[in-house]
């Protein structure tokens, strides 16, 4: 069970970072080439397309990380007693920052950039880069949520 466990833990969170990476990289710069409507269509499209996946991975993540904790004896013990326990509670903290990050961006300045330049709002400019700034934000977690993963798999030596 264990193994089945890991293995989805890691294949979910996999295809969390892999879409993102994926989306950062060359979905959005791809774009970014468009104009206008086309633009404002495709990046759309590609939200309510990825939202889903990304999402769904990241729930079946968190599921299986806190399932995994529970195998490891992570919630029997009094919080900050090992290396284990410190470096699961930042990871947590991380995600935790994740979640609340990646809902602003996908479900709050997302949709507030759309409609403002539908609306030709003067105040686009500033949401834009808001959105950047989380994008850019929730990207950093992204990585280094996993990377934290691995440090934990190491205090279980």
């Amino acid at each position: 069970m264990l193994t089945v466990l890991r293995i989805l833990h890691v294949l979910s969170a996999s295809v969390w970072v892999g879409g993102t990476v994926a989306l950062v990289f060359v979905g959005v710069p791809a774009i970014r080439q468009l104009e206008g409507e086309a633009r404002a269509t495709a990046m759309r499209t590609l939200g309510r397309r990825w939202r889903p996946i990304g999402w769904s991975a990241m729930a079946v993540a968190i599921l299986s990380g806190l399932w995994l904790t529970d195998r490891h004896g992570g919630f029997a013990r009094a919080a900050l007693d090992t290396d284990f326990d410190r470096t699961l509670i930042v990871k947590s903290v991380l995600v935790a920052l994740l979640v609340v990050g990646g809902l602003l961006h996908d479900y709050v300045l997302g949709p507030r950039l759309q409609r403002e330049l539908r609306e030709r709002n003067p105040a686009a400019p500033v949401t834009r880069r808001r959105l950047i700034v989380v994008g850019w934000f929730n990207f950093g977690l992204t990585i280094a949520v996993p990377a934290l993963g691995a440090v934990v798999l190491t205090t279980l030596d």
